[in-house]
């Protein structure tokens, strides 16, 4: 018997004594959110902000040049480290400048006119110890050193054209720090400097990669500089084609801990740059065009994870699982997936859907996560985009100049780092499968098993003919499966693999595809269009799955544990109370009663079972009881439902999730009573799953 206990930070508070309720609360917050100030615990990648204040100040970028959009993106960061109180706004964002502050019902001041953009520094030159002096004309990688500096010792980073301009409004900052002396030609050498004489100073826990010039598709002057400037962060940005800048790279990487540090921005290419950061255990979060990240990482921190619907009865048919790419960017989260998402409402619902999105989103954005989880329909489902907490590319299957294939991370304690992460961050977004690109080795395979416990599955792949890319199963448990095509750009790519694949079925069993699309060109209702023209082809023979059904009816069909409280003939009761809440897919319900000697839940799973494993989601009270509400219980087995045995018992449990591997129990009924309500005497589960084989 294996138990495996997860305690991540406190509970969000809940109503004292009742009866059952729905009630919805964040389970798993990494940390309550501060009153003022930053939020950071151990293993959190990015820190929560306290809430934005009533009325933001408001500028567009566009009324910035690019050294005042330095200045300012710096300035946002420095203030809203305490509270956010300044907004930038895009007016380039495709779902519309103000889109989603009106969304997340931000109140907004009218941004100020270019001409009284200096009065906006003049309001919090109070809150900012200084000037940080550069010279961008003798290197443009100034910008990131003096960003780096002016973060560290909360200042502002300026020209000297801006400080004139400063003054003449009024602002008389002092210099901190002036950087106009320093003889830096090449990035190399800025660099190499800064992770010398600045790196130390950086508690090494975030690193924003932003471009500081207009070479190859133009310069990032604010995007993620904000948060920078809150947490401290370097700002770098070395070409990760060129060999010896990509070992500079290296050095600051090498320094950084997995499991407690991420990466921000973007890099010279996707294959030279992710590779690189996934060496150390580092996950990247894309966002080279996402904007007030210290404003949006202020919204309600509290997750409310959609019920996940009963998937089908097994079926000797075809399953398809699409999945939609692009997702682990946060800036397409933000821009093109908002576009993309309200513009196929009509679609959403007629066709299974897995949207990979950024678990990272719980920190950086959880107001943005929530809108797509209250708007979601049934047939949506939320999957890690690669691969996992942040960008990880294990194993690299597409040859680039700078980007050999073949593994990149192979230190068994910095995946296992990068593994405990993303299991935090599975458990605080609800999601249950990942994509993983490109593929992963034997070893990482085993660190995704033994500490990403809320996972279904996961999908690898290869976007060239390599081999050794495979699906299988860990361990009797993790599923791993290579989809037919990575990244398909057309239905007519899709079809033709299908109808290949099809033709060699031969019908004895369920025949499992799984498909990513290319997010820029599959829109839903091309998705839909391709399940039409497949249910005309093979009438009652074709289902398009969600992701988390499609690894639980492959594992049924194989022979390998799945979850029975997803199976449509599985039933649950309870003493008192509305027990579905303890089987609805969702920790953001839950099942409650205050009655005595009726505090448990009952399951039939229609017909025996053997069971694995069960998994325990606890609801908290808020009280000074909280770390025992619900969690000391017994766990009992029958197969009459009369008639019943001792399985397990847990007491002094303090874990907010118990998971306890089981050794095989032949079973169709299951039950949890709880032996220990509490103060408040309410027993109270967020979710029960039970993992068994027919």
């Amino acid at each position: 018997m294996r138990k495996i206990g997860l305690l991540m930070g406190s509970l969000a508070l809940l109503p004292g004594a009742g009866h059952a309720q729905a009630s919805r609360y964040a389970p798993y917050p990494a940390a309550q959110q501060p009153s003022e100030g930053l939020s950071w615990p151990k293993g959190q990648a990015l820190p929560i902000f306290a809430a934005p204040a009533e009325k933001l100040d408001t500028i567009v970028v566009q009324a910035l040049s690019k050294d005042e959009q330095i200045t300012f993106s710096a300035l946002q960061g420095q203030v809203n480290r305490k509270q956010p109180r300044i907004l930038l706004l895009d007016e380039r964002s495709g779902e519309g400048r103000d889109t989603w502050p009106k969304t997340l019902k931000l109140g907004m001041a009218e941004p100020l006119p270019r001409e009284a953009k200096w009065d906006l520094v003049k309001k919090y030159a109070g809150e900012v110890t200084g000037v940080v002096l550069y010279d961008p004309s003798k290197n443009p990688h100034f910008r990131n050193l003096a960003g780096t500096a002016a973060g560290i010792q909360r200042a502002l980073p300026v020209t000297r054209e801006v400080m004139a301009d400063m003054k003449a409004a009024g602002i008389d900052l002092k210099v901190v720090e002036d950087l106009t002396g320093l003889d830096l030609p090449s990035p190399m050498e800025l660099y190499a400097h800064m992770h010398k004489h600045y790196w130390p100073k950086c508690d090494r826990r975030v690193i924003v990669n932003a471009k500081p010039h207009d070479q190859r598709g133009g310069g990032d002057y604010h995007h993620t500089r904000d948060i920078a400037a809150a947490t401290g962060a370097a700002v770098v940005w070395l070409d990760t084609q060129n060999d010896k800048q990509r070992d500079v790279l290296r050095t600051f990487f090498r320094d950084m801990k997995a499991g407690d540090g991420i990466a921000l921005g973007w890099y010279s290419t996707e294959r030279t740059g992710i590779p690189l950061a996934t060496e150390f255990g580092i996950g990247t979060l894309p966002a080279d065009f996402f904007v007030s990240g210290s404003v949006y990482a202020g919204t309600d921190p509290r997750i409310t994870v959609p019920p996940v619907p009963r998937m089908p009865a097994l079926e000797n048919k075809v399953y398809i699982s699409v999945f939609i790419s692009d997702g682990d960017n946060i800036q397409y989260v933000q821009h093109a997936m908002r576009q993309a998402w309200d513009g196929s409402s009509e679609v959403r619902g007629k066709v299974p859907l897995n949207w990979t999105i950024a678990p990272g989103l719980v920190d950086i954005a959880p107001g943005m996560l929530n809108y797509y989880y209250a708007h979601a329909t049934s047939q949506d489902c939320f999957v890690t985009g690669p691969s996992g907490m942040g960008y990880l590319m294990p194993v690299n299957t597409l040859t680039e100049p700078g980007a050999p294939i073949g593994p990149k991370l192979t230190e068994p304690a910095r995946m296992d780092g990068y593994s405990r992460m993303t299991e935090t961050y599975l458990q605080r977004s609800g999601l249950r499968v990942a994509t993983i690109w490109d593929d992963m080795t034997p070893m990482q395979r085993a660190s995704y098993e033994k500490h990403c416990r809320n996972l279904y599955g996961a999908t690898v792949q290869n976007f060239k003919d390599v081999p050794e890319v495979a699906g299988g199963v860990q361990n009797g448990r993790l599923r791993f499966d290579k989809l037919v095509i990575p990244y398909a750009g057309s239905n007519e790519h899709m079809h033709g693999t299908m109808v290949e694949r099809i033709r060699e079925w031969d019908g004895k069993s369920p025949l499992f595809l799984s498909y990513q699309v290319e997010a820029w060109k599959m829109r839903p209702e091309r998705v839909l269009a391709l399940q039409e023209q497949l249910e005309r082809e093979y009438p009652g023979k074709i289902s398009l799955v969600r992701a988390d059904h499609y690894f639980n009816l492959m594992n049924q069909a194989e022979g390998v544990p799945y979850n029975l409280c997803l199976a449509p003939e599985t039933v649950v009761k309870a003493g008192a109370g509305d027990a579905a809440l303890a089987m609805d897919g969702s920790p953001s319900t839950h099942w409650s009663t205050a009655e005595k000697d009726k505090r448990w839940l009952g399951f039939d799973f229609g017909a025996p079972k053997e069971v694995r494993r069960y998994v325990i989601r606890h609801a908290g009270d808020g009280g000074a009881e909280e770390s025992r509400n619900s969690r000391a219980f017994t766990i009992q087995s029958s197969m009459d439902g009369k008639s019943w045995k001792q399985v397990h018992k847990v007491t002094g449990n303090l874990h907010n999730v118990t998971d306890i591997d089981l050794s095989p129990v032949k079973a169709r009924y299951f039950k949890v009573t709880i032996d220990d309500a509490g103060a408040d005497s309410t027993a109270r589960i967020a979710e029960v799953e039970i993992f068994g084989i027919n």
